[in-house]
């Protein structure tokens, strides 16, 4: 029995040991992760200050950007509301020398209709004058009217 206690004993001296080399270990290694979980702490800030600047700079950019497109916009803008306006002012002038050149075409049309008409009207009595004429002369040579 004494081997035995003996061979308990030494397993557990061994036990004790190895469990002190397990803490020391533990320890090392928090101590390491420690300093790699500050690296990496202080990694992440720095690239996360770099990050910010470049946000920032990135977005005073794009806000110059949208400056010189919204100016570039207002003078396009203007420039086609220009030539819009000047294409009204055509068209209006346009449409009214039409309208006026129409509403002249419409009153030498009435004229002429009233010239026509009266010219048919003197014809016919012209004709009438002639049916007549032709008739007594018709009458008179003893020709019967048709």
């Amino acid at each position: 029995m004494d081997e035995q206690v003996e061979l308990l004993r030494g397993i557990w001296n061994e036990m004790k040991a190895l469990n002190g080399r397990v803490d020391a270990t533990n320890v090392a290694l928090n101590d390491g992760l420690g300093g790699l979980r500050a690296e990496l702490h202080d990694g992440l800030g720095g690239l996360r200050a770099e990050l910010h600047d470049e946000i920032g700079t990135l977005g005073a950019k794009l806000h110059q950007a949208i400056g010189g497109l919204r100016s570039e916009f207002k003078e396009e803008f203007f420039a086609l509301r220009t030539d819009l306006k000047t294409e009204i002012r055509r068209n209006v002038d346009r449409d009214l020398r039409l309208g006026t050149a129409v509403a002249e075409l419409s009153l030498d049309v009435r004229e002429l209709t009233g010239i026509v008409h009266a010219w048919r009207d003197e014809h016919r009595l012209d004709r009438e004058d002639l049916r007549e004429r032709v008739a007594r002369l018709e009458r008179r040579i003893g020709l019967d009217p048709l």
